[in-house]
């Protein structure tokens, strides 16, 4: 209540106004309506696309024609070797010295070592090339999880986003209709004013309904002997320390 008993007012005067809960809305709305500009502005972006896993360069193909000839040709000499020697056994003893067949008994001793070790480099060769396809495998093996990781990790990342854009439409719609259920009880709280210019003769509490108050003030107009009475809006219960 603005006015008391024997106060005079003018027409337009405010009789009764809901003055600290009507600062306390105002207050609030513009917190919630600070608070959903705020969500209004925030941006989901959808995650890059995945930079593509770099290819691997594909294995050259098989080859062992340098370790093959070398032992064809080895071969090659074992068997004029052997013709050789047999030639030699062909031949008178007397015709032979013994220091001719023995050296060339050490050539094909020595062509059979070399066949050996033609043999063993060709084998290694082939076992570099098993390890080397193997390595190969795995690099291929790993480039692939990459991609699926990276896939899988795109994928999250959109569900991530999709779900941070409900969340923001969801706090939108909460903060919305707070602002909207603010200004409907601001709308609410209407300010009482004097239909006319006078003298307050009365103010009498007529009842309590919701925690709200009803009064009804007489208003003597002019100062004429008719006075004129009329209900104030509804009015909340003061708290503790209010007037």
């Amino acid at each position: 209540m603005k006015v008391r008993q024997g106060d005079y007012v003018a027409s337009g005067d405010v009789l009764a106004d809901r003055t600290r809960e009507r600062s306390a809305l105002q207050a609030q709305l513009q917190k919630t309506q600070i608070s959903l500009q705020r969500i209004q502005n925030q941006q989901v972006l959808n995650p890059p696309q995945p930079l593509p896993v770099p290819p691997i360069s594909g294995l050259p193909p098989v080859y062992y024609g340098t370790q093959e000839a070398a032992i064809a040709a080895i071969e090659d000499n074992i068997d004029l070797q052997k013709r050789k020697i047999d030639l030699l056994g062909t031949m008178k003893p007397a015709e032979v010295p013994p220091a001719m067949r023995e050296h060339e008994d050490r050539i094909l001793e020595k062509l059979y070592r070399d066949l050996e070790l033609a043999k063993a480099e060709f084998s290694q060769a082939q076992e570099q090339r098993a390890f080397q396809e193997y390595e190969h495998s795995l690099a291929m093996a790993r480039r692939a999880e990459e991609a699926n990781q990276q896939r899988l990790m795109h994928s999250q990342q959109l569900q991530q986003a999709e779900q941070q854009r409900r969340e923001k439409a969801f706090q939108e719609a909460q903060l919305q209709a707070q602002v909207e259920d603010i200004n409907a009880k601001l709308i609410d709280l209407s300010t009482v004013r004097s239909p006319y210019a006078g003298t307050i003769r009365r103010v009498k509490w007529l009842g309590q309904s919701d925690n709200r108050l009803s009064v009804e003030i007489t208003l003597s107009i002019g100062g004429g002997p008719s006075p004129d009475a009329f209900t104030v809006q509804p009015l909340p219960v003061p708290g503790p320390g209010q007037p």
